[in-house]
């Protein structure tokens, strides 16, 4: 028995020599990952002092919470501003004409100065040999109270076609 105990020793140490082995190197590669990883995280924290990963998830969590709360006041902001520009003159036409066809050159006008809605004003002035007469007409939604002319409404349609800052 002592015999074939001592035949089976030498197979034992070898295997456990071969183990010892396999896991040696099982721990080298370990560590060389460990090494990699530390170096990654040494490299996302730039050397900040930070040793605490999740103070600062926690503080960039934060941080977009406060930019989100901003880029909605800022879209309202940017929404109340559109608002206030449609409602802004900005859409002009000058419309010149002769208004007694066989004197004289094209020294009347109507300018038409109006919103994206068609409010605003109409502007005449009519140009005579001994005098010029000036008219001003309110717009609401292209119209107005007072009966436009076909130089007029050529005017406020010109306007109406034309984009801001053209």
């Amino acid at each position: 028995m002592n015999e074939t105990l001592n035949q089976g020793l030498p197979v034992m140490v070898l295997a456990t020599a071969v183990l010892c082995i396999i896991l040696f190197i099982m721990v080298m590669v370990q560590g060389s990952k460990l090494k990699k990883l530390r170096r990654s995280y040494e490299g996302v924290m730039n050397g900040n002092g930070v040793n605490d990963l999740e103070s600062v998830l926690t503080q960039i969590h934060l941080d977009m919470e406060s930019m989100q709360v901003r880029t909605e006041e800022h879209s309202e902001k940017l929404q109340a501003l559109k608002d206030k520009l449609r409602k802004h003159t900005g859409h002009i036409a000058v419309h010149r004409y002769n208004a007694f066809g066989e004197h004289g050159n094209d020294l009347s006008f109507s300018i038409a100065l109006i919103d994206d809605e068609r409010d605003g004003l109409v502007f005449t002035g009519i140009h005579g040999r001994e005098h010029t007469y000036v008219y001003a007409k309110p717009l609401e939604k292209g119209q107005s109270a007072y009966a436009l002319s076909p130089e007029e409404k050529q005017a406020v349609e010109v306007a109406a076609t034309r984009q801001l800052g053209k």
